[in-house]
């Protein structure tokens, strides 16, 4: 049975790792070449459109918000999309049934994550570097109290096959303050390297083509997270944090947004 993958790509880092596939000016071409070579048949490709928290409306098949080669892919004719007003994948996976959700959790029990989880699917990242957090990381955080974040309603509209769908999305977010709020992904991708949950396929120029069990994953952050409550986050946002939640106050839409 083939592995499947839960993709996100990176266009500078493609050209530096695969710089020679570049030649074929197609870049579908180069794109289906490289994947071929890293002998990948069924993929989900993060085509990712933030129209819906932006603006309250989004469409099954928006044009992809990341970089030029996923909205390339994205309009292959033997490509679909995942169900998702935000996160939406486009696969070649014939196996994967579309269905509108309308109260919806991202990252929750009926997303693209849990159906991997169950499907044994991993983590593919294509020409990242280490400054790259990817999606994994809001999926690991349905495992553990997440402390740094929180639960935010959207309601708007989704477009499919020309009907219009109200959907309820809950999404977890950074508090609404000027104050520094990121993740510290430097540190928590050398953490996934060194300790073998990410494997390296290829490295250059500081790019990476790794891949990681999701199971595992999930399972590292957490116990990260069991030993120190802010580990995914940089510290600088871990320091101002830290001393709000010393005032009793919480990480709250009550506190942030009221």
């Amino acid at each position: 049975m083939n592995k499947k993958y839960l993709c996100h790509v990176d266009f500078l880092g493609l050209y530096n790792i695969f710089n020679d596939k570049f030649n074929n000016k197609n870049l579908k071409n180069v794109f289906n070449e490289i994947l071929e070579e890293l002998e990948i048949e069924i993929l989900y490709l993060a085509t990712f459109n933030y129209d819906f928290l932006k603006i309250g409306k989004t469409k099954y098949g928006a044009n992809s918000q990341l970089n030029e080669i996923t909205r390339l892919i994205q309009k292959q004719k033997n490509y679909n999309h995942t169900f998702d007003p935000v996160f939406s994948f486009c696969t070649n996976d014939k196996d994967y049934k579309f269905k509108i959700i309308k109260n919806f959790e991202s990252f929750g029990k009926d997303s693209l994550y849990e159906y991997a989880l169950k499907n044994n699917m991993e983590y593919l990242n294509l020409g990242t570097n280490l400054n790259f957090i990817s999606t994994a990381i809001h999926y690991a955080e349905k495992f553990f109290n997440v402390n740094y974040r929180y639960e935010k309603t959207f309601v708007g509209n989704y477009k499919y096959k020309n009907k219009n769908n109200n959907i309820i999305y809950k999404h977890t977010v950074w508090p609404m303050t000027k104050k520094f709020c990121n993740y510290d992904a430097k540190k928590i991708n050398k953490d996934l390297i060194k300790d073998g949950v990410w494997k390296v396929l290829k490295f250059k120029n500081g790019f990476y083509v790794k891949k990681a069990n999701i199971k595992l994953f999930n399972n590292y952050i957490k116990k990260k997270v069991k030993k120190d409550p802010f580990y995914p986050v940089h510290k600088k946002t871990k320091a101002w944090m830290a001393k709000f939640l010393k005032e009793n106050k919480q990480i709250s839409m009550k506190n942030f947004e009221s």
